[in-house]
């Protein structure tokens, strides 16, 4: 009886501690997320984490021989988390969003080529995401929900328990100064903008946007310019809609084990 209990056991301890070894080196394995060429191609920056743990740092190295990749030293203690690294129009300098941890208040940081000599250089309050500098570099805009967290219609958010915020809070278009630190919100406050970019002179932003709330209107977003100088409530709205780049979308749908497929096209 003693020796088939052991004959039984034997082969559950043995799958037991395979599966923890199985375990252990999966956590391991290394991720890599957000890569950024610079725009003279000489160097790349990438987030990197391993399954195992919450920090993402980025790492920058050149793109020419077997130069060793160098961790961008942003002084934050915690799980650091880095989010889209995005290089400087003469490649000279990296911005990236960081924070102390996934749920912690990122902000923006600047470090040079090399990752040395980190700068913060935002003070927000609210979710920011996407930097992209002006084609001059001397400004980076980036999508904000001021006093708000966000993130899109399909990230998993918590659940909303006891007094629910009535506000509607709008992603909008941020634009900070990069000389005097000075940020601006551009877009108008009723539109909530998905996706953006600068036009070739700096002087506008063409964008995917719709009324607000963002999570409820994305399916009838429009192509929209906005002039990027400071928006103010005593001037007109600069936002104009353009009805012959609207965004159609194609439905399929499907009864019983329905499938709804929303594949958006550009009506030119």
């Amino acid at each position: 009886m003693k020796h088939f209990l052991l004959a039984c056991l034997f082969p559950m301890a043995l799958t037991a501690q395979t599966m923890q070894q199985l375990t252990e080196q999966l956590g391991k394995t290394v991720l890599y997320g957000d890569v950024a060429l610079s725009a003279n191609g000489t160097h790349v920056a990438w987030v990197q984490s391993t399954a195992a743990t919450a920090s993402k740092q980025t790492y920058i190295r050149g793109t020419s021989g077997s130069a060793a990749a160098t961790l961008a030293k942003i002084p934050i203690t915690g799980e650091r988390t880095d989010f889209d690294p995005a290089w400087s129009p003469d490649s000279k300098m990296l911005a990236v969003f960081s924070s102390a941890g996934e749920k912690e208040q990122r902000q923006l940081w600047m470090v040079n080529a090399d990752g040395s000599d980190p700068k913060k250089i935002t003070d927000l309050k609210g979710y920011a995401a996407r930097p992209r500098w002006s084609h001059d570099g001397k400004q980076i805009a980036f999508l904000y929900i001021e006093g708000a967290g966000g993130g899109g219609p399909l990230i998993a958010a918590p659940v909303t328990t006891g007094v629910i915020d009535t506000a509607i809070h709008n992603q909008r278009i941020a634009v900070l100064d990069v000389a005097s630190r000075e940020l601006r919100q551009v877009s108008p406050p009723n539109l909530h903008i998905y996706d953006y970019d600068w036009s070739p002179d700096d002087k506008a932003f063409v964008t995917t946007a719709a009324p607000g709330p963002g999570d409820n209107n994305w399916w009838i977003a429009q192509i929209y310019t906005i002039d990027s100088r400071r928006f103010t409530r005593s001037t007109s709205r600069r936002a104009t809609p353009h009805p012959s780049t609207s965004l159609f979308f194609k439905w399929q749908f499907r009864a019983g084990h329905r499938m709804v497929n929303l594949s958006p096209s550009l009506k030119a």
